[in-house]
């Protein structure tokens, strides 16, 4: 390949000192040039080396610099580039109870056992709305709204949601998404550049079904925001199971309401995102199994 590259390079530059292209011809060779490797070598790694080469054709470009794309095109690692280009994303998401945590690791184990390079993720923090909300409330006197559950006691009462609903907490929808771009965000970046695939134990989406469920203010923008501005899972998978189900499996932690109505905007979700979703009323293993056939069938 590095002997193509420095090839491509040295018929680029005589091209260029030897013809003197309009502008429109130029830019129809730069696109020519790289979507022909890739329909011969199908080989979307090195046919990124080679996009970064063409440029040089640019008579823009001073001469003296050329030679710096050749370098960039052939000290790209072109197996690592390909391990970027096969990263996947994998999300799990649904109502509380529904199996996200359980399935996410069966899942990463799955993977690993046929080779895959994967990690899963328990998406649960929010450190920087807890330290903002805590640091309001002292401020201005404020009570602190806990989402913490006591065993025996019901986090999401009706007294809850009063509470949730002042001008104030229009707030907190925007930072949990700013929260989730610092941790979400940054992990997903850093696995992707190393080319490990993740999976998702909730994602942007589940903050944002929670917060809407409870009667927080969510602006339009911020509903825009999660749903196009987020990275889209490259396979979304919504475990779905009766709110009652859910409600005696998670030990009635919250109020029967707040199943229902999360599962019908988990639902909306599923049409909105075209997610899978899977029915978990079933034994445990059984769904797995239907969840690796669904991954190897879709990813791999």
């Amino acid at each position: 390949m590095k002997i193509f590259l420095i090839t491509l390079w040295c018929i680029l530059i005589l091209f260029r000192l030897k013809f003197s292209y309009e502008i429109l011809l130029t830019l129809a060779l730069m696109i020519l040039i790289p979507t022909l490797f890739f329909l011969v070598s199908k080989d979307k790694a090195n046919t990124l080396r080679t996009t970064l080469l063409v440029p040089v054709i640019l008579s823009s470009i001073p001469l003296y610099i050329t030679p710096l794309f050749l370098m960039a095109s052939i000290i790209l690692n072109d197996e690592k580039l390909r391990k970027i280009a096969k990263w996947k994303l994998i999300v799990f998401t649904g109502i509380d109870g529904s199996g996200k945590t359980s399935h996410s690791r069966e899942t990463a184990k799955f993977l690993r056992n046929i080779g895959v390079d994967c990690e899963a993720y328990h998406w649960f923090r929010h450190l920087l709305v807890s330290i903002i909300s805590i640091v309001y409330a002292k401020l201005f006197k404020k009570p602190i709204i806990i989402h913490r559950y006591v065993k025996g006691k019901q986090v999401y009462t009706n007294n809850f949601r009063r509470k949730v609903r002042t001008s104030a907490a229009i707030f907190r929808p925007l930072l949990q998404l700013l929260d989730n771009w610092i941790f979400i965000g940054t992990t997903l970046l850093i696995n992707m550049l190393k080319g490990r695939w993740i999976i998702c134990d909730r994602y942007f989406y589940d903050y944002y079904i929670r917060l809407k469920v409870l009667g927080y203010p969510i602006p339009k923008v911020i509903e825009w925001l999660v749903f196009k501005l987020t990275p889209s899972p490259h396979l979304l998978i919504i475990l779905d199971v009766s709110p009652l189900i859910s409600c005696r499996r998670r030990k009635e932690e919250h109020p029967l309401w707040y199943y229902v109505y999360a599962r019908k905007e988990y639902l909306k979700l599923a049409k909105k995102k075209k997610a899978i979703i899977i029915n978990t009323e079933r034994p445990f293993e059984e769904v797995q199994q239907i969840i690796n056939r669904l991954v190897a069938r879709t990813l791999l």
